[in-house]
């Protein structure tokens, strides 16, 4: 198996189960502090892996404050909601839900980025993976409950705020190194 291949099969098995991990931490953690708690870590991770590779920190006010509000918009509203989402229906659901966010990122990358327009193959790629999720946990996309409704439109909200700050990035950061915008976006 090439290298490539198998960090592709580790990232799968790692983002599959974050919904799973994150279902389970709720049963002892509130919603947002369990949030903050995961990216206070993830954050003092990046931020190690920034100074061990010297990479090159924003320069600017305005660099800085658009990397405030991707971080707070990506990681704080975003995972806010999909931790608070997630503690009213089941983990399923919410990857199900989740799965939308490349369906509103080609819409938004199409209006936002010139290069960047929506293809048959684009809408098809999209479908086949919100499909594939779906079939996947076919058996537990029940939505019984106000709760539930509303559990379901906060991860939904989440999945197009996150799908909004990426395509940002996309169209704002392109001069900045990754791992210092990810570590400042998830610091803020």
């Amino acid at each position: 198996m090439n290298l490539h291949l198998a960090v592709w099969l580790l990232l799968c098995l790692i983002w599959g189960s974050t919904w799973i991990f994150i279902k389970l931490g709720l049963d002892d953690w509130p919603p947002f502090l369990f949030a903050a708690m995961r990216f206070l870590l993830a954050s003092a991770i990046l931020w190690l892996i920034v100074l061990i590779r010297k990479d090159t920190l924003p320069r600017t006010r305005r660099d800085w404050m658009l990397i405030a509000w991707l971080g707070v918009t990506s990681f704080s509203l975003n995972y806010g909601l999909v931790f608070w989402g997630e503690n009213r229906i089941p983990s399923g659901l919410t990857a199900v839900l989740q799965a939308m966010i490349p369906a509103f990122g080609l819409v938004l990358a199409h209006y936002m980025l010139s290069n960047e327009r929506i293809t048959v193959a684009k809408l098809v790629g999209v479908a086949l993976g919100v499909a594939g999720v779906a079939v996947i946990f076919a058996d537990q996309m029940k939505i019984a409950g106000t709760s539930a409704v509303l559990g379901s439109a906060a991860i939904v909200v989440s999945a197009l705020v996150v799908a909004y700050t990426n395509v940002l990035v996309k169209l704002r950061c392109k001069h900045l190194q990754i791992t210092p915008l990810v570590a400042g976006q998830m610091t803020f």
